[in-house]
C-alpha cells in the first residue's frame, strides 16, 4: 500500500472517527483504524461494535492495500504534521508516514481481525440538518447516562404516517418533539443511542450537509446514516421503553405564562441555596406572581418572585430538582414559557410558545412543608 494525501483532508477524516475509538476497548483491535486504499480512494473505518463510521477521501494511490493501525497514535501523529502532502507507505509490518524530512513509522497489522460492517437494507427516508438540530437541542438532553438501564440512554423514534415523534427520558423528565415533515409509509418504533445522534449531529454540522439518508434494518437491528462521503452504522438498543404516554396528563387545571430569562435568573439564585438539599426548589403560584424558594440547613434560604403575564384564579405549589428546569431553559432557550400543573405530586409541563409540537415534562418532588 502506498499513497499521497493532503494532511488537512486526512486530519478532517480522522476527526469524524474520534468518538468511536474506545479508550478501553473490549478487544485491542477496536482501538484501531482500518485503512483501505482502492482506485485512488482511501476509506477510513472505526467501530466500538455499537457505533461505526466509515469515511472516504480522494488520494493519489500508487499501490492499493489494507491495514489497521492504532487509531489514537495515528490521529495524534497526523494532527502534528503541517498542512500539505504526506506519503503513507506500508513497509514490512510498519506504516511509514513521510512529510519532507520527517519520517515516522507506526506498527500495523493485517486487517483480518477488524470487525466487518453489516450490509444494511431496509426502509429509507431523508431528513435535513435542521431536523437533526431540533432533536439535538430539544430532546437528547433528557436521555440518561446510566448504562445500567440502556433503554433510557436511547432516543425513541416513532415513525408514523403523519410524522416522526422523537422522545427522550431519564425517568425524572421527558421531552417530546413531533417532526411533521418526516413521514413513513410503515409505522415502527426504534431506540437509537443518544451517543449516535450526538455524533451524527456533530459531524453533519461540521460538514454543513443539507440532507441525511436513513436506512432501517429491522432484521439486523441496525441503522445506517449516509451523507456526503460518510456512512454511520448504529446498533439499535433493544428493550421496552417506559410507557411514557401514561404519565402525560391530557390537560392541566393551572396554566400560566411568564418570562423565561427572569425565571432562569431566579432559578440560578435559588440553586445556590439548594445544593445540600437535593437541589430542590419550590414554586408557589399566587394569581399574578410566582414565588421561587429554596433553603439550606447550613447556609440559609432564598426567596424570589416573578410576574405572571396571565392572571390565574387558582393557586398552586410544586417542587422540582432545579437542575432539570435550568437544563431545559439552557437547551431550548425560550423567550416566554407556558407552565401547566394539576397537583403537587403529578407531572407538570413546560412549553416554549414559539415551538409547535414540542413539550417538556418534569416530575415533581415531595418536600416537607
Amino acid at each position: 500500500m502506498k499513497l499521497n494525501v493532503l494532511q488537512e483532508n486526512l486530519k478532517n477524516s480522522l476527526n469524524y472517527l474520534q468518538k468511536v475509538i474506545p479508550n478501553k476497548p473490549q478487544s485491542p483491535v477496536l482501538s484501531s483504524v482500518l485503512l483501505n486504499v482502492k482506485e485512488n480512494k482511501l476509506t477510513l473505518s472505526a467501530t466500538d461494535l455499537f457505533l461505526g463510521i466509515k469515511t472516504e477521501l480522494v488520494v493519489e494511490a500508487e499501490e492499493d492495500g489494507e491495514l489497521i493501525v492504532n487509531g489514537e497514535l495515528f490521529k495524534s501523529l497526523i494532527n502534528s504534521l503541517e498542512s500539505g502532502k504526506i506519503t503513507l507507505e506500508l513497509k514490512d509490518s510498519s506504516l511509514e508516514i513521510i512529510q519532507g524530512r520527517t519520517i515516522s513509522k507506526l506498527s500495523c497489522q493485517k486487517s483480518d481481525e477488524f470487525p466487518t460492517f453489516p450490509i444494511v437494507d431496509g426502509d429509507s427516508l431523508n431528513f435535513n440538518l435542521l431536523d437533526l438540530e431540533k432533536i439535538q437541542s430539544l430532546v437528547t438532553f433528557c436521555s440518561s447516562a446510566d448504562q445500567s438501564r440502556p433503554v433510557l440512554t436511547a432516543i425513541l423514534l416513532k415513525f408514523k404516517q403523519n410524522g416522526l415523534e422523537v422522545v427522550a427520558t431519564d425517568g425524572f423528565r421527558l421531552s417530546s418533539l413531533m417532526l411533521n415533515n418526516i413521514s413513513s409509509s410503515q409505522e415502527k418504533t426504534i431506540l437509537v443511542p443518544a451517543k449516535a445522534l450526538n455524533e451524527l449531529y456533530r459531524i453533519a454540522k461540521q460538514i454543513e450537509v443539507n440532507e441525511i439518508n436513513l436506512l432501517v434494518s429491522d432484521e439486523l437491528k441496525q441503522l445506517l446514516f449516509k451523507f456526503s462521503n460518510i456512512e454511520m452504522y448504529v446498533r439499535l438498543i433493544e428493550g421496552d421503553y417506559p410507557p411514557y404516554e401514561r404519565i402525560i396528563p391530557p390537560n392541566f387545571s393551572l396554566n400560566i405564562e411568564f418570562d423565561s430569562e427572569e425565571f432562569l435568573i431566579q432559578l440560578k439564585r435559588a440553586a445556590i441555596f439548594s445544593r445540600d438539599a437535593s437541589n430542590i426548589v419550590k414554586l408557589k403560584i399566587e394569581k399574578d406572581k410566582m414565588l421561587i424558594n429554596s433553603s439550606s440547613p447550613s447556609f440559609g434560604e432564598y426567596s424570589g418572585e416573578i410576574i405572571i403575564s396571565n392572571k390565574t384564579e387558582l393557586d398552586g405549589e410544586i417542587a422540582f430538582n432545579v437542575n432539570y428546569l435550568i437544563d431545559f431553559i439552557n437547551a431550548v432557550k425560550p423567550e416566554s414559557l407556558e407552565f401547566g400543573m394539576n397537583e403537587s405530586l403529578k407531572p407538570a409541563i413546560f412549553k416554549d410558545k414559539k415551538i409547535k409540537d414540542y413539550f417538556y415534562i418534569a416530575m415533581p418532588f415531595r418536600v416537607n412543608t
